[in-house]
């Protein structure tokens, strides 16, 4: 574990078409970080599949304090769904996760750094 002091809300959208295992893996990569996650906001854009819903229990259980999960009674899209994310997230920075994708271990931390860089900034991609 790093002893940057970064508190940070990761955000991710899921919606029913995703597949479960690319979830957990996604999860996982962010639970792995060398600068851990303050915050971890799922929102669930509709009804999920049950496997899809009990890959976020798992973490949920898991990650008591942790997890914020926000469910939307029906599908509204990815830009809509990252809008009620980002209402929701309770720190200013704000790590943008897709629930298909994976992280490496440094992804934050690096990304943090060049933050630190360049104070002017408000977005990092890469």
């Amino acid at each position: 574990m790093n002893n940057i002091d970064c508190k940070y809300s990761v955000l991710m959208s899921v919606y029913y078409k995703e597949k479960p295992e690319y979830l957990d893996s996604s999860i996982r990569s962010m639970l792995k970080q060398t600068i851990f996650p303050s915050e971890f906001v799922i929102v669930k854009d509709g009804e999920l599949t049950e496997e899809l819903d009990g890959v976020i229990k798992k973490y949920k259980q898991e990650y008591q304090n942790l997890f914020n999960i926000i469910t939307l009674e029906q599908n509204v899209g990815l830009g809509l769904a990252l809008k009620t994310g980002i209402v929701n997230c309770k720190y200013e920075l704000i790590a943008r996760m897709d629930s298909d994708d994976y992280s490496i271990p440094t992804r934050i931390e690096e990304e943090y750094k060049i933050f630190e860089e360049n104070p002017d900034i408000s977005l990092v991609r890469k």
